[in-house]
C-alpha cells in the first residue's frame, strides 16, 4: 500500500518543476519523499517476507493488542490535531509523546517522561525560536 502511495506522490509531484539540487523547485521535496518512502517500503516488505513462515504470510490482521495500539495512536493523533489551537503546541506534543511512549511503546515512566519533556523542548526551540514558526500557544498561555 505504501509503495502505491509513494508512486502516486511521485506522479503528482511531477506536475511541479523539480529544479536542481542547488535550486530545488516545488516538486523536489515531494519527489524526494516519494523515493524515500518507496525504498523503505520495498526494504521492509522484503524483510518481512523473508522472516515470516508460510502460515504467517496468510494472516493479514494484527492481533488484538496490535490493533488496539494502532487505534490508540490514531485517536491520539486525531485529538492532537483537534485540540492544538485550544491547548497549544507544547501541552499537546508533550502528551502525544507520552502516550506514544508509555502505553503504546511500553517504556518506563521515568524514561517516557524524560523523552517527552526533552522532545517537547527541542521541538519548541527548533520550530518556534530558531525557525521562527509561530506555534499555537493555547488558551492558558495567551493564544
Amino acid at each position: 500500500m505504501f509503495i502505491l502511495l509513494a508512486v502516486l506522490i511521485g506522479l503528482e509531484s511531477r506536475k511541479y518543476p523539480l529544479g536542481t539540487i542547488d535550486n530545488p523547485g516545488p516538486g523536489f521535496l515531494p519527489m524526494l519523499l516519494a523515493v524515500a518512502m518507496a525504498a523503505m517500503s520495498v526494504a521492509l516488505s522484503a524483510r518481512a517476507w523473508k522472516n515470516k513462515t508460510t502460515q504467517e504470510r496468510r494472516t493479514f490482521w494484527p492481533g488484538k493488542e496490535g490493533l488496539f495500539k494502532v487505534t490508540l495512536a490514531f485517536v491520539a493523533i486525531v485529538l492532537f490535531t483537534a485540540l492544538l489551537e485550544i491547548t497549544g503546541y507544547m501541552v499537546n506534543i508533550f502528551f502525544l509523546f507520552l502516550l506514544l511512549l508509555r502505553p503504546i511503546g511500553r517504556q518506563k515512566w521515568v524514561w517516557s517522561l524524560s523523552i517527552a519533556l526533552g522532545a517537547t523542548l527541542v521541538s519548541y526551540l527548533l520550530f518556534d525560536q530558531w525557525l521562527m514558526i509561530p506555534l499555537p500557544r493555547g488558551v492558558w498561555f495567551g493564544n
